[in-house]
């Protein structure tokens, strides 16, 4: 069977729609950059008539190899499909059927996004967010991402414009897909090569033409209904990628006729944001920019809807189904009202340098000196914001701020109280919250992400004493976000089954609140709550992960199986007597003598116990919610990571054997540059008076902190001078010394560094990345620590 090897990526049936002078050919116009041995770059460009058959195409774009066979199975299986469906969809949008328009609406959609990324500059585009890919696996990511911008562009305002008045016609790309925003011009950072503005900012518009007389353009509604004053480089509102959404299929603007300038001003764009070449039915129509009167900025009014046309998009929609459910969803996309309250409206010119920033923080110590693009939001209440309102809510539901001690809430938590203070959690962080405006970026800081047991009774044992060491150190929140639970699981709407895991939940947050206000410690919500499409990939992805015969490490064992027993010991405390002692008795092995025993000893030491419930379980309450949470978990460690710019920091060997199959290697090969360096400082001092003082400690404490940031600056800068490595050696073993003859009951722990080339990533996770809403983050994680782990 004849392989298919020479692969369109501009299908030939597409070409044939811009045809105009002569029947079976357009007029290609193509750039060539030329490096000079002088170091300059010349531009060349060829001018020829060709078939559709002979230009945009490319041998093996998309053919995979097994040894000397090769595989046409994306072109034949993937694009096949998918461009008989999109010819069918274009010659729908080439009528005004709107009957067509309706059964065509899903085809046309996914036919745009797959021919965005199916060029050559769009393939680079993906290869770009991925540190190394085979063409096996650049050809598994494309497939993968191939759909994440279905959502948006039906969403927002769609419109067909005409050429059919103009003696200009619209004229077709080798990357026909053109995005535009009038706040990036074709210099700019955010158009380098292989990148376009990304379709999520507002100002992004999305011009496609679908042959020579028709052009289809996507506006953003938040743009489209106030030009002049939205944000064209703010995202826009729910700017999740891929979720489901309502939208009217029929509702499409198709009264414009253009003026053949307003066609060379689209051309001009489609021209711009080419690849290498594009082509036309005539010639002249190749040279838009020969009569431009206008700079790049002012060609936005053309692309510009109708104002009169806009009521036909936004406003609210309710559907109700056979089963008598109800669905809402707003203008962009949101099952649930904004929540208002969270809305901030600050002016920076009349902040003063001690004052709070948008951040909730002093001013001159957090926002002052970092660029505006770097910053988390001031728009909404941001993360310490809400964990300290949430403590607050706490003390206050719980009495603690008006004379109840927490002996008192052990005996009188209600399922009220559950209610009301996991029914404000929820509030602070709705589903539709974006996530990425909130948490920090990759702005240099020396910031750590711990990944391993999230637990009141073993946080202070590694990661709240790592935090003296860090800028900024990121926690994942332990606490259940009702929005995202049926509601016989919530601790919201069934509170009676959360009553030990709240007294945890809660004493959690009392415990980590000063490290919270001071802003040593950023406890951040896991970022898949907002985002449910990543909620189910993150998920997948653990379970192709997990394997059934793997043994957990022993260190981790024994822990877990500590810390459950003593949750089961703990919540027995509300079963009758009787009850208690029969638990013992078929759970541990134990006689009834000695179950009786042992229950004897728990409740003498019941009130010194401070996570022990004091009160009985009212009669026909089932059994207790209880978490034991390692968070966040491998993949969403490196997602987190990467995100917020942060070394991963565990205490959980598991984890450490997960997070070390991610480094880098070189044809199998794992370079270690800074090794000589980092192996030497195998000890720190744990600096547990921090955790009473909330001041980092001095003298060894110091030391040790001096050394681990200098080595992150060394291999954040990618700075491999052997002086300075060398220097850094002689002190991390010097530090190690002295703290091996230190005998003031100085608490040491045994410390790792990996910090390989090229870093660790996984490729799942930068798919994850690439779909996700966030726009900036590192393509790899430069460094994980361990604490405390066995050697």
């Amino acid at each position: 069977m004849t392989k298919t090897r020479d692969n369109h990526f501009v299908p030939q049936w597409h070409q044939k729609g811009f045809m105009d002078e002569r029947d079976n050919q357009l007029c290609h116009l193509m750039r060539r950059d030329i490096d000079l041995k002088n170091g300059e770059t010349k531009t060349v460009y060829s001018k020829k008539w060709q078939t559709s058959a002979q230009r945009f195409y490319k041998k093996d774009l998309y053919s995979t190899f097994l040894g000397t066979e090769v595989n046409d199975e994306i072109e034949q299986k993937l694009f096949g499909p998918i461009d008989d469906n999109g010819c069918r969809a274009i010659r729908a949008f080439l009528t005004d059927d709107q009957s067509q328009w309706h059964q065509n609406f899903q085809n046309l959609f996914i036919y745009l996004d797959a021919q965005k990324l199916r060029t050559p500059k769009g393939l680079d585009w993906v290869q770009s967010k991925y540190p190394d890919l085979t063409q096996l696996q650049l050809m598994m990511e494309m497939q993968s991402l191939r759909s994440m911008h279905c959502t948006f562009w039906a969403e927002g305002v769609r419109e067909l414009v005409s050429a059919e008045n103009s003696d200009v016609k619209f004229i077709v790309s080798d990357h026909p897909v053109t995005i535009y925003n009038y706040a990036c011009s074709p210099d700019s950072e955010l158009c380098g090569y292989p990148s376009d503005p990304d379709i999520s900012l507002k100002g992004s518009q999305t011009i496609f033409p679908l042959d020579k007389n028709r052009c289809l353009i996507l506006t953003n509604l938040e743009y489209a209904q106030d030009p002049d004053n939205a944000n064209p480089l703010q995202q826009r509102t729910n700017a999740t990628r891929i979720r489901q959404s309502m939208v009217n299929t029929i509702e499409f603007i198709n009264s414009r006729k253009l003026t053949s300038d307003e066609v060379r001003k689209i051309n001009y764009v489609i021209k711009s944001r080419a690849q290498s070449s594009v082509a036309a039915g005539k010639e002249e129509w190749l040279y838009p920019e020969n009569d431009l009167t206008c700079d790049w900025a002012d060609i936005r009014h053309v692309l510009l809807p109708p104002s009169g046309e806009l009521h036909r998009y936004g406003g609210e929609m309710f559907a109700k189904f056979e089963d008598g459910s109800v669905h809402y969803q707003d203008a962009f996309g949101r099952i649930t009202p904004p929540n208002d309250y969270l809305n901030k409206n600050i002016d920076e010119a009349q902040i003063g340098r001690n004052s709070l920033c948008g951040c909730g923080r002093k001013y001159k110590n957090c926002c002052r000196n970092v660029p505006v693009d770097l910053r988390a939001t001031w728009d909404v209440a941001s993360i310490r914001e809400r964990n300290l309102a949430f403590c607050n809510c706490i003390r206050n539901v719980l009495g603690l701020d008006s004379g109840k001690t927490w002996l008192d809430v052990r005996r009188e938590l209600s399922d009220d109280q559950i209610s009301k203070i996991y029914g404000f959690y929820s509030s602070l962080w709705p589903r539709e919250t974006d996530i990425y405006s909130l948490l920090p970026k990759p702005d240099g800081k020396f910031r750590g992400l711990y990944t391993g047991p999230v637990d009141v009774r073993v946080i202070g044992a590694h990661a709240l004493p790592l935090a003296s060491v860090f800028d900024e150190f990121l926690i994942e929140s332990p606490i259940t976000n009702s929005n995202n639970i049926r509601p016989e699981f919530s601790p919201k709407q069934s509170p009676s089954k959360y009553k030990y895991q709240a007294l945890k939940d809660f004493l959690f947050m009392l415990e980590i609140e000063p490290f919270i206000g001071l802003g040593l410690v950023n406890l951040i919500p896991n970022p898949s709550e907002f985002d449910l499409s990543l909620m189910r990939a993150m998920m997948d992805m653990a379970r192709d992960r997990a394997r059934p015969d793997e043994i957990i490490c022993e260190q981790d064992r024994r822990l877990y199986l500590r810390l459950s027993t003593e949750d089961l010991l703990n919540s027995m405390a509300m079963m009758p007597r009787g009850a208690k002692i029969q638990v013992l008795v078929h759970q541990f092995g134990l006689t009834e003598e000695m179950a009786t025993d042992s229950i004897s000893k728990l409740e003498r030491y019941a009130e010194a116990s401070p996570l022990m419930m004091l009160q009985q379980m009212n009669a026909g309450e089932g059994g207790q919610f209880m978490q034991f949470r390692m968070g966040p978990n491998y993949e969403m460690a490196l997602f987190v990571a990467q995100v917020t710019g942060s070394v991963i920091i565990t205490d959980s060997n598991s984890r450490w054997r997960e997070l070390v199959s991610a480094q880098h290697r070189e044809q199998g090969i794992i370079n270690y540059p800074w090794n000589d360096a980092l192996s030497q400082l195998s000890s720190i001092p744990i600096d547990y008076q921090f955790l009473e003082t909330l001041q980092k400690s001095q003298r060894h404490f110091s030391i040790a902190r001096n050394l681990i940031q200098t080595a992150d600056r060394m291999v954040l800068g990618d700075d491999r001078d052997v002086a300075k490595l060398t220097r850094l050696a002689g002190q991390a073993r010097e530090l190690v010394d002295q703290l091996g003859q230190v005998n003031d009951q100085l608490v040491t722990s045994s410390f790792k560094v990996l910090s390989p080339e090229g870093g660790f990533y996984d490729s799942n996770v930068q798919r994850l990345l690439a779909q996700s809403r966030c726009l900036r983050y590192d393509n790899r994680v430069r460094s994980i620590y361990g604490i405390g782990l066995p050697e």
